[in-house]
């Protein structure tokens, strides 16, 4: 046979590894992101209008249902998410399975942002009347969500494995992410490779992102001290249990704990948020009421501090001679942690996509995330979606909190682009 003939019968063989290749490719993902970029900010206007708090998603749960129906792929999972929704979109071929979570809550905010758009809800809350709005954004993690499902949808055909879409109730409250593993989201089959979610932030510009590698939140706990004395007249405080000052005693104590009992190289913080004692300046009350939030990172460190702040509350009642304080102490969400060997993988198609001077890296904070829950699970990891404007100040959980929405595409891009890359990247690598 000669030598063209030969290559012709070559290529006639390779064709179809050639087709199949083909498929497998990354899809032009700059071209489906701008397909969908007006839908995912009508999304998040629409969210932005129709806050509701922690553990009331009905509304908001009803629109992502809705939306990912009108989804190509999407298979909603039934179970007993509350007001949260699970579902999955399958690609064409075998591979893993990648999760990805956004969260629904809104917060007890008023806004005075003046949008178009903006929230006029109100609701109760701890019985009273509260304004609504998302504050924290999450308005944005869900329309980002729902456009990443889009754009994957749209390239399932060339699509390995699956992607677990978790969109979770309850973050605000540090219950939402508990309750849907209760419930059996990893269950059934369902139990990704990894996890990866996203928190927008308003210190770095729209078009950036940050991501932390290890150790990225707190351990986020809480205490209710009763500080228990006996009342009586303020002009014969020697006939009384004086309370009010045991308390403030204990206060001034607690950051003892932090500065001498607790490695300086393992983070902590105490910090007493609430004092309610006595109705009138000459009555010393029969007791006093403190309530403090206590941080750490290791587990060890978490033990540490709830023994310490029992042991020094009963030991300045008892030097005072007072009643036992009644101590309830409260663990919270546990600390997240950043996988590293994720974040390394993700961070290059942050760079890839955005480039290098957009691909940020930030220092832990002792802030609190439930998305913890997840990551003891599968490895994990939360970045950050700058959605911050120039020469503009802003905070999460402020009245005035008005992301940049161009951040929106962008968040859609890398997010489709980053699940795809675990799909499809090698079992070894």
């Amino acid at each position: 046979m000669r030598r063209k003939e030969t290559a012709a019968c070559a290529l006639a063989l390779l064709a179809p590894w050639a087709a199949v290749h083909a498929e497998r490719s990354a899809p032009d993902f700059a071209a489906l992101v701008a397909k969908h970029e007006a839908r995912a900010i009508e999304d998040r206007r629409w969210f932005h209008a129709h806050p509701e708090l922690a553990l009331r998603e009905t509304e908001t749960q009803a629109y992502v249902l809705a939306a990912l129906a009108d989804t190509p792929g999407i298979e909603i999972v039934d179970g007993d998410w509350g007001t949260g929704v699970v579902a999955i979109l399958r690609g064409n071929g075998p591979g893993p399975l990648v999760a990805w979570r956004a969260d629904m809550d809104a917060l007890p905010i008023a806004e005075e942002t003046g949008r178009s758009f903006a929230s006029t809800r109100t609701d109760t809350s701890e019985g009273r009347a509260v304004g609504l709005m998302h504050a924290c954004g999450h308005d944005i993690h869900m329309s980002v969500a729902l456009g990443a499902a889009r754009v994957l949808s749209d390239a399932r055909v060339a699509m390995r494995g699956s992607v677990l879409f978790i969109f979770q109730p309850a973050e605000e409250i540090g219950a939402g992410a508990a309750r849907m593993i209760e419930a059996g989201v990893f269950e059934d089959g369902r139990l990704p490779k990894c996890i990866l979610a996203l928190h927008d932030h308003p210190t770095l510009l729209a078009g950036r992102v940050g991501s932390c590698p290890g150790y990225a939140s707190a351990n986020v706990d809480a205490f209710r001290l009763t500080v228990k004395g006996r009342g009586g007249h303020g002009a014969y405080p020697h006939e009384t249990i004086d309370p009010v000052t045991l308390a403030a005693e204990i206060v001034l104590a607690l950051p003892a704990i932090v500065a001498r009992e607790i490695s300086v190289d393992r983070p902590a913080v105490i910090s007493v948020g609430s004092i309610h004692g006595g109705s009138k300046s000459s009555a010393i009350p029969d007791e006093v009421v403190l309530s403090a939030t206590v941080r750490s990172r290791d587990d060890e460190t978490r033990s540490e501090l709830q023994a310490r702040i029992e042991r020094t509350a009963r030991g300045h009642a008892a030097a005072a001679g007072a009643p036992e304080p009644v101590l309830e102490y409260l663990l919270g969400t546990p600390a997240g942690t950043n996988d590293p060997r994720l974040v390394a993988e993700v961070r290059e198609v942050f760079r890839r996509v955005l480039g290098e001077e957009n691909d940020l890296v930030y220092e832990p904070g002792m802030g609190g995330e439930d998305f913890s829950y997840y990551g003891r699970i599968v490895p994990g990891f939360q970045f950050r979606l700058g959605v911050g404007r120039e020469g503009v100040e802003m905070a999460l959980h402020s009245s005035t909190f008005d992301p940049d929405e161009s951040a929106i595409p962008v968040g859609v891009r890398v997010v489709a682009e980053a699940l795809w890359d675990q799909l499809h990247r090698p079992k070894d690598d």
